[in-house]
């Protein structure tokens, strides 16, 4: 792994702008959001882009607006189609996408004006597969928009100096394949690659119109496995360019617990699991796994706890899930970031569900806050 501090991100004037990057944008039900991301796009630094606009089948003025911007700038091309989720939508971009690099954005987001200009730098300098940017996130609360940081995490807008994204010396890490495949797998806080293909702009040649696995939601499980199998060399950009807005009402992902989780995203790990196993890679298979059975813990509780009885049902399913960790418990709590606590408590749940619920009630509800009391004043 290669740091490169302060890396300068070189202008490249219009008239050297000669590789074509393709932007694809699915676009669903986001006519509040997607003016913002489209002039996004427009007004990015680097401008040889195809920007592709599809229309997944929006109920609403979507695709009306799609179409009053296609007016407006000659990159655009839109496309209107029924609806077939993001998968389908993003699979279609790429079967049309003419450009050496492809990108995605959803329509609900948007993007710094350096984004593909600092992107495109990265993967050029470095001759990297795919390179990859840090991001914002920021939830819609009854209008207002609150902003956090990725690298620090939960921070409000105006404690991250914004300033800083449009400065053209920047950190930026080369990696090997295998180093980001266990960054990714991981879920490193410092080098945030993740699922999401929004923060990372491809080599086309990496992609194909079956790049996303066909189901409606969490296809970015499996994708961006299989991109990161596939990939020899990673530019990583320790800089956030992106602006991802997370719990958007009436968005495909909101409303916490639901039955997709179940029956899309469970596989979906099952799937990226085997695809380890295969690559050779056991030892990030069980950390994989390790992190999923963590996850689907806190899942079983938080059904459990729901007040209103509508994720209740799910939590037999998540416990016989749950349950299938009983003849890995040693292959998954050996991995190198396993947590001896987190151990303990899978062994309880799989003795007795009802001593870990009550577990979990002592622990979050008296230990912990006990604990936080007692180091603040010690703080003091």
């Amino acid at each position: 792994m290669e740091k490169i501090d302060n890396f300068y991100m070189e202008e490249i004037p219009e008239e050297k702008q000669n590789i074509l990057i393709s932007v694809v944008v699915a676009c669903y039900n986001v006519e509040q959001f997607v003016p913002r991301c489209i002039e996004s796009i427009m007004a990015q630094t680097y401008k040889n882009l195809e920007i592709i606009l599809i229309d997944d089948g929006a109920r609403d003025n979507t695709g009306s607006i799609l179409d009053h911007y296609k007016t407006l700038d000659d990159r655009i091309v839109v496309v209107h189609q029924t609806n077939q989720g993001a998968a389908g939508a993003r699979n279609d971009g790429i079967a049309m996408a003419k450009g050496k690099y492809i990108g995605f954005v959803d329509g609900d987001d948007y993007i710094e004006p350096y984004m593909y200009e600092y992107m495109l730098n990265a993967i050029e300098a470095s001759q990297a597969d795919i390179s990859v940017c840090r991001y914002f996130s920021e939830s819609q609360d009854e209008g207002f928009m609150s902003k956090s940081y990725s690298k620090k995490g939960l921070v409000h807008v105006e404690d991250v100096k914004h300033e800083k994204v449009t400065e053209r010396g920047v950190n930026v890490l080369i990696m090997s394949g295998e180093e980001a495949l266990k960054e990714y797998v991981e879920e490193s806080d410092k080098i945030v690659i993740r699922n999401a293909p929004w923060n990372k702009l491809y080599r086309a040649e990496l992609l194909d119109e079956n790049s996303f696995p066909v189901q409606r939601y969490y296809e970015d499980i499996v994708f961006q496995a299989r991109v990161m199998t596939k990939v020899q060399k990673v530019a990583y950009i320790d800089t956030p360019l992106y602006h991802y807005i997370i719990n958007r009402k009436g968005g495909a992902m909101s409303g916490g617990l639901r039955k997709e989780i179940i029956t899309e995203q469970i596989p979906s790990y099952h799937t990226r699991s085997k695809l380890l196993e295969d690559l050779g890679r056991k030892d990030l298979q069980a950390s994989h796994d390790y992190l999923v059975y963590k996850k689907l813990l806190l899942l079983y509780t938080e059904a459990r706890r729901d007040k209103t009885g509508e994720k209740k049902k799910f939590m037999e399913p998540l416990a016989q899930e749950i349950r299938t960790c009983a003849d890995q418990m040693y292959r998954i709590f050996t991995c190198d970031i396993a947590d001896p606590h987190q151990k303990m408590r899978m062994e309880l749940f799989l003795k007795n569900p009802k001593l870990y619920d009550m577990f979990m009630d002592l622990n979050e509800g008296i230990i912990l806050p006990l604990r936080q009391r007692l180091s603040g004043g010690k703080r003091k």
